[in-house]
């Protein structure tokens, strides 16, 4: 591959970095299957397959704190929240309230129509998802939440639930496995945002990363913005050690690794963009 003398400069002189091999096969063509497919699935494949999926990991050898439905409700309206919205620099040491919690995750990730007696075979949620697939899950580090012991947790769109994972002694280490430690040793609650890559790869094969990471990138600002508008400090983070944070998660980094992450707390007086 030809590079100019800027680029050639910046990127050096590989003929082939991953991001360009990964951008190029997972293009979709009207003529060639992703790589790795067989043949094209046809929908009542598709749809049994969505059928055998589950949508949500469960956890129901674990015990289940139900999170409250009577959200708080926003300072500002849509408008002013969208404008307002910053990344945090750094966190108060108040903690935040479990109610304000559950709306995050419920606006990041809830379920909105179950769609019984559709033809749709996945209820839809808060995000736009590839196929309506939703390959994404949530994990709590709650370490200063009014009503929630500090520990680890799964959060269960189904249920609308917190499932504990039992695993406190994991939060003393969550924070070297982030490259900003110090930010996250003062937040709150870490919102953990894991993929299951098959949930979306069976269909879209390689296009299918693509739409995870598209769809990462809306639950992450759906939280934003509902933190903003409960007035909760929020930073959304990419700059993690993934095996150390996978290994925290107790997922195999494969067929589930996770991906993006947010960080929730109290706001102090320094502001940021």
């Amino acid at each position: 591959m030809h590079r100019s003398p800027v680029e050639a400069f910046l990127l050096g002189e590989s003929d082939a970095f991953l991001w360009e091999l990964f951008h190029e096969n997972s293009k979709t063509n009207r003529f060639e299957l992703n790589p790795g497919a067989r043949r094209r699935a046809t929908d009542e494949e598709i749809v049994a397959t969505m059928r055998r999926l589950r949508t949500a990991k469960a956890y129901r050898d674990r015990r289940a704190t139900a999170l409250p439905r009577d959200f708080p409700p926003a300072s500002a309206d849509l408008d002013e929240v969208m404008l307002e919205r910053q990344t945090a620099r750094g966190f108060g040491g108040a903690a935040i309230a479990v109610d304000a919690l559950a709306k995050v995750l419920f606006m990041a990730y809830g379920i909105t129509r179950d769609n019984a007696g559709t033809t749709f075979p996945r209820p839809f949620r808060t995000v736009p998802s590839g196929g309506a697939l939703y390959p994404l899950e949530l994990y709590v580090a709650a370490t200063a939440v009014d009503g929630l012991a500090p520990d680890l947790y799964h959060y269960d769109p189904e249920r609308h639930v917190l499932d504990r994972l039992e695993r406190p002694e994991e939060l003393h280490r969550l924070a070297s496995a982030f490259v900003q430690a110090p930010l996250v040793e003062h937040a709150a609650a870490v919102v953990l945002i894991t993929a299951i890559a098959v949930r979306a790869t069976f269909k879209y094969g390689d296009r299918g990363y693509r739409f995870i990471l598209l769809e990462a990138g809306h639950v992450a600002q759906n939280a934003c913005l509902a933190a903003a508008g409960l007035g909760l400090a929020a930073a959304p983070i990419g700059g993690f050690f993934d095996r150390e944070v996978d290994r925290l998660l107790a997922v195999d980094g494969v067929d589930e690794s996770c991906i993006y992450a947010l960080l929730l707390g109290s706001p102090t007086d320094e502001a940021g963009r």
